[in-house]
Parts: C-alpha cells; structure tokens; sequence
C-alpha cells in the first residue's frame, strides 16, 4: 500500500473540522465531488465515513486527509491531470 509520504503535497489547512475542510476546498476549487471513504488518490486511501470533498482547479487537486492522531488536513497535489480524470469519471460531482 501506498503511504501520503511517497507523493509531493503541500498542506493547506490543519486542524479543521471537516465542515471547514470542504467549506475551504469549495471556495478554492473550480469543482468539488465528494468521494467515500477507500477512494485512493496515488494509490493512497482517504479514510473517513462521511462523503470526503476533493477539489479541481485546473491541473491541482484539493482534498481532505486524516491523519490518525493529528486531524484532519487539506492537501494539494500539483500536475494530478491523471487523479483528476479518474475523479470525473467515478465521483459525484456537486459544484
């Protein structure tokens, strides 16, 4: 399995909640879907029971991550042209 170390991320909000989390991503992001939990982004599973918001803006991908005992984050993947159209090919998008 792939661990969130192995890719390059930049972290854009710690310490939310998860309505702050999406509310982020929705003011940030050309198009937001929500995902399940298992979706894997690089190989990596998001976790999480409630629907998890990712967000497009052109070739970037916002989303949220949880990491066990530190919370939730927002993390942006650049040049995720890949990830992107899986996203739009197997999520619901809202906006």
């Amino acid at each position: 399995m792939a661990c969130i170390n192995d890719i390059q991320y930049e972290i854009l909000l710690s310490g939310a909640t998860l309505g702050e989390c999406e509310k982020f991503i929705r003011k940030n992001c050309d198009e937001v879907y929500h995902v399940n939990g298992g979706y894997k982004i690089c190989n990596v599973p998001l976790m999480g029971s409630k629907p998890i918001p990712i967000g497009v803006k052109g070739s970037t991908m916002l989303f949220v991550f949880t990491k066990p005992c530190f919370g939730l984050f927002v993390l942006k993947i650049k040049d995720a042209n890949a990830e992107i159209e899986h996203l739009r090919s197997s999520a619901k998008k809202l906006i």
